[in-house]
């Protein structure tokens, strides 16, 4: 059996090599308070507080990355902890593939700092995908729900992306390297014309119904 360390000196790899020693551990560290601060490697790194600082620091990539699912608790930690401080440390730009080579970096932090942390930035991006359900949910017309739309639920992340790419005129890759309140901006703009042009046709179509109509021969 392995010799147990003090909960304060226990890194993640220590932790996920041992789960028969540390088990159960997981529960009391998520209700930690979320540090100020997360040592990777051998320096200090801040902590994103609110939804909008966290916003104003990611692209669209790492948007996209911190919201896909994960099947276990170990790899939903290393998605947050990868997806939002790679570019920090790094200071490169956004890139998945190296991101999860990142992951290494993240095995050497200090459980009792990674686990609060890594629910918080969980509570961040829940608080981003709110906000925009909030800013760009829109029901969907009696048409649409006929023609079957819903089916293109599961494309959401294509139609997104090929969205932004026909918009900014850009490649995809360079889309997902803009920075994410761009592209909230763009998806904003483009409700708010199709609300325009939805409230527009129906005036019409009330107009021409209320229009007087004229007799030929009179």
């Amino acid at each position: 059996m392995a010799r147990i360390k003090p909960i304060e000196k226990l890194t993640f790899r220590e932790m996920m090599t041992h789960l028969e020693e540390y088990g159960g551990l997981d529960d009391g560290l998520i209700q930690l308070p979320c540090p100020d601060t997360v040592k990777i490697g051998w320096k200090r790194y801040r902590v994103p507080k609110t939804m909008p600082e966290f916003a104003d620091k990611i692209c669209y990539g790492q948007r996209l990355y911190l919201a896909r699912e994960e099947e276990s608790d170990i790899g939903l930690i290393l998605r947050m902890m990868n997806g939002y401080f790679y570019c920090v440390v790094t200071k490169q730009n956004w890139d998945e593939e190296k991101a999860h080579l990142f992951g290494n970096k993240i095995l050497t932090c200090k459980v009792i700092e990674l686990y609060p942390i890594a629910m918080h930035l969980v509570t961040l991006i829940s608080e981003i995908a709110d906000r925009e359900i909030k800013l760009l949910h829109r029901d969907y017309s009696k048409l649409e729900l006929a023609a079957g739309i819903e089916k293109l639920t599961v494309f959401a992340e294509l139609n997104s992306l090929n969205f932004l790419r026909d918009t900014m005129k850009i490649t995809v890759p360079e889309v997902l390297l803009t920075p994410y309140n761009e592209c909230l901006v763009r998806f904003m703009n483009a409700k708010e014309m199709a609300d325009y042009n939805e409230r527009y046709f129906e005036l019409m179509k009330v107009e021409k119904k209320t229009k007087p109509k004229f007799d030929a021969h009179s």
